[in-house]
């Protein structure tokens, strides 16, 4: 991946809506140009997607908590279709260490938090953890966007 792309991925961050003509301004491209370069990064899958960022609690969906799981042993692919069809889950990853799983929801209620948890207490131990705020969410680590900074510079 060039200098040139690198630029591109890292203007798109911070707004993926902006246009191609605004984007080659910032690489010293032309619009065309950009466009092939962005079909390109998509195509190979460097680019998964364009999504909006929401505020779920202006949605109605105040809560949000991780839950560590600790699947019961010879319950794990039981527990993996339960959790794909949990309508809560906003992310899940498989993890080394004492939880197999942590799960990111989202939900309207202490009540329907207490809901899904008695929905996994049959597969899974959980230990719930309340989100009270989010003072970093990035989209690269950290190091790579100081890496873009040098190329500002």
């Amino acid at each position: 991946m060039d200098r040139i792309n690198q630029k591109l991925i890292f203007a798109l961050t911070e707004n993926a809506r902006m246009s191609f003509s605004e984007l080659g301004k910032r690489v010293h491209l032309s619009a065309p140009a950009v466009a092939e370069r962005i079909r390109k990064l998509e195509e190979t899958g460097v680019i998964t997607g364009y999504r909006p960022t929401l505020n779920l609690e202006k949605m109605g969906i105040p809560i949000t908590a991780l839950i560590g799981c600790e699947v019961h042993h010879a319950k794990e692919k039981e527990f993996k279709v339960l959790v794909s069809t949990l309508d809560e889950v906003i992310e899940s990853q498989n993890l080394t260490g004492p939880y197999a799983f942590i799960l990111k929801v989202g939900v309207a209620s202490m009540s329907a938090l207490d809901d899904l948890l008695n929905r996994l207490i049959d597969l899974s131990d959980t230990h719930t953890m309340m989100i009270l705020s989010t003072p970093i969410k990035r989209e690269l680590p950290r190091q790579l966007n100081l890496f873009n900074n040098e190329l500002e510079g």
